[in-house]
């Protein structure tokens, strides 16, 4: 009679016995299960590694600095889409947007930039570079506006061919609504950028850039028209970019009392339209081909 003897790691031991010939009795068969006795370098590896620690969900290092984003970009921007759209003749003829310095300067401007900080140190990289960005944006527009930065008087004596002052003006004032048309169409494409990428994150996002897309280029072409002097065209582009940036600030003050709800956890929270679950991201692409390459090698 034969016997065969099985013992796997952990101690479980499995002893056959087999007769010589075929036979229709059940082999006989003894299993032992011995304890289990760690070496030193689990007992080791156990002990000496610190346990993890737990967070809790009551506490947090940093506060969520959206909120201050939106409300900033908010107060800065919807009192110049209204400067645009001439309402109550707001801005005057050309849309004028003197009166916004003060909240281009210090609630556009220093709370994009210090709410891009925060979502920096939390690890948001797409938050981050938008919100930075467009604090710059706001600094930007706020420092034209300035009489101090001298934006339209240094082209006073480009293109002049003549002595005359309403000449060198008008001559400085096509030269310069030319040049900030191309830094408009440019932040148009900036725009184009962010809509793309907000694909990932929700319709509102999507919706929301996709205005703002729409909005820089119909204000550079106000810009365009106001250069070569044909106000009527100027004033009708400059109102459809006060109706994109309008339908855009309406999205964004849906977006702020949704940030503020789930910043006090209120009990209801305000749909965004997820599309997370769409479009997946590349790193779960991948984790899915990976996963599959390796069970096809093991099959």
């Amino acid at each position: 009679m034969s016997e065969l003897h099985f013992t796997s790691p952990d101690g479980v031991s499995l002893n056959l016995r087999l007769p010589e010939q075929p036979t229709d009795t059940v082999p006989d068969y003894r299993s032992s299960v011995s304890p289990h006795k760690p070496t030193y370098q689990h007992t080791e590896r156990a002990y000496s590694l610190p346990l993890p620690a737990v967070p809790s969900p009551t506490t947090r290092p940093f506060g969520n600095p959206t909120p201050v984003g939106l409300g900033g970009f908010l107060l800065a921007n919807t009192p110049a889409t209204i400067t645009l759209l001439g309402w109550r003749d707001a801005g005057g003829p050309n849309g004028n947007e003197s009166a916004a310095i003060g909240t281009f300067f210090y609630l556009g401007c220093l709370l994009e930039i210090l709410c891009g900080i925060g979502e920096w140190i939390n690890g948001e990289t797409f938050n981050a570079a938008v919100f930075l960005i467009l604090g710059g944006y706001f600094g930007a527009s706020g420092a034209v506006l300035v009489p101090f930065y001298n934006a339209l008087n240094g082209y006073g004596t480009t293109g002049a061919t003549t002595t005359t002052t309403t000449t060198t003006t008008a001559a400085a004032e096509t030269a310069y609504h030319d040049s900030y048309a191309i830094f408009l169409i440019f932040m148009g494409v900036l725009l184009l950028f962010f809509t793309i990428a907000s694909v990932r994150l929700d319709i509102c996002h999507v919706v929301l850039f996709a205005c703002f897309t729409v909005c820089f280029p119909c204000l550079a072409t106000s810009y365009f028209y106001m250069a070569d002097g044909n106000d009527a065209s100027a004033r009708t582009f400059r109102i459809w970019g006060g109706i994109f940036s309008l339908a855009g600030s309406v999205i964004l003050w849906y977006l702020f009392l949704g940030s503020l709800l789930e910043s006090v956890d209120f009990p209801y929270l305000l749909p965004v339209g997820d599309l997370s679950k769409y479009v997946k991201g590349r790193t779960e692409y991948l984790g899915r081909r990976r996963h599959k390459t390796s069970m096809s090698c093991g099959l």
